[in-house]
């Protein structure tokens, strides 16, 4: 059911590559920020949006406002799983499944994060997504215990979220022939002008 999903998005990082605030960013006149959220909203009961130190969200609508909770990292610069471990006390306990995502996913749907949740069978606990052999952990669903352990791999020293992995049941989805584009993000100016050109392209087709 809806009320036991949530989504933790996480809008900070440096956007060194980018050179500018990759959620900020607009195609078809939505941010990238805006468009996730979106895409979430039919899936979701809660959703959770971090953002940088010292960061300000970038424009969306009073509705989809209304609606997100808004954390910080508590400390900068410790990548994702700091993310995580910000974002969860913010979900209510009811959520036990979660969508991990990060904000650079311009082409990502509805549709295709549904396909994410109807793989989420008793037979797994996480369901990544797989483009060219390599999968990302940043665009995935989690039974929320996974998560949990993001707290003791950073006092460890440790921020790699492949980490969370381990002694866990995942299914890796891959993007389909016809939309191989779906799953990828757009970390530097070049793949946001790619991004750009195909919805400008569709939109005229």
């Amino acid at each position: 059911m809806k009320k036991h999903y949530g989504a933790i998005l996480l809008a900070g990082g440096l956007s060194s590559r980018m050179g500018q605030d990759k959620a900020a960013l607009e195609i078809e006149g939505q941010t990238m920020l805006e468009r996730l959220l979106v895409a979430l909203r039919p899936l979701v009961a809660e959703t959770v949006v971090i953002r940088g130190v010292g960061q300000t969200l970038p424009r969306i609508s009073q509705e989809l406002k209304a609606w997100i909770k808004v954390g910080w990292d508590a400390e900068e610069g410790r990548g994702p799983l700091q993310g995580i471990v910000d974002a969860l006390p913010l979900l209510s306990l009811e959520i036990d499944k979660v969508f991990l995502l990060t904000c650079d996913l311009p082409y990502l749907t509805a549709e295709w994060l549904q396909t994410l949740r109807d793989i989420m069978t008793d037979e797994y606990d996480i369901v990544c997504t797989e483009e060219d052999n390599i999968t990302n952990p940043l665009l995935a669903l989690y039974r929320r215990p996974v998560l949990e352990p993001a707290t003791q791999l950073l006092a460890a020293g440790k921020r790699r979220p492949l980490l969370l992995w381990e002694g866990w049941r995942m299914a890796r989805l891959s993007a389909p022939e016809e939309t191989p584009w779906i799953c990828r993000d757009a970390n530097t100016p070049e793949e946001f002008q790619e991004a750009q050109t195909y919805f400008q392209t569709k939109f005229n087709d």
